[in-house]
């Protein structure tokens, strides 16, 4: 993983923080924090980290933790119903007719980074990506991991 520590946060953040303040101001004790404030810091600590929206907006580490777990195992179980391909992945580099007994068509091979994954009940992909097919490999990457569910 990368380090989500870095950088500066976005205004959001300081916008929740300012609207957490105001509302913490005016409360009734013993008051919960209402979803809404959950759900947008949740979906800025599944980007910039949960003990740093945590500490930013001054939310309870362990409760902002399972809000982040809740919202990603919700994700995971999303339905898949459909992954498209782009037709360069499909593509002979050799279009000609094939002759018996020479090989058939020759699939192009991408020479870039290559994404291996598996998962704890033992299923495997290995991707080879090339260059500018980024995002269709995270479409086929999270298919793999919602498959079944």
């Amino acid at each position: 993983m990368g380090k989500r520590g870095t950088g500066p946060l976005p205004p959001e953040v300081s916008v929740l923080q300012e609207a957490l303040e105001a509302w913490r101001r005016t409360r009734a004790k013993g008051a919960a924090t209402p979803s809404a404030f959950w759900a947008t810091a949740t979906e800025l600590a599944m980007q910039f980290g949960v003990c740093r929206i945590g500490r930013a907006v001054g939310l309870d580490y362990g409760c902002l933790r399972r809000q982040v777990a809740k919202a990603r195992a919700k994700q995971l179980s999303a339905p898949v119903t459909f992954v498209e391909l782009p037709g360069t992945l499909l593509v002979p580099t050799n279009t000609q007719a094939p002759v018996l007994g020479e090989p058939g068509p020759s699939w192009s091979h991408g020479t870039g980074p290559v994404i291996e994954l598996s998962t704890p009940d033992g299923a495997c992909m290995r991707i080879t990506l090339e260059s500018g097919l980024g995002a269709e490999a995270a479409l086929v990457v999270a298919a793999f991991l919602r498959r079944g569910h």
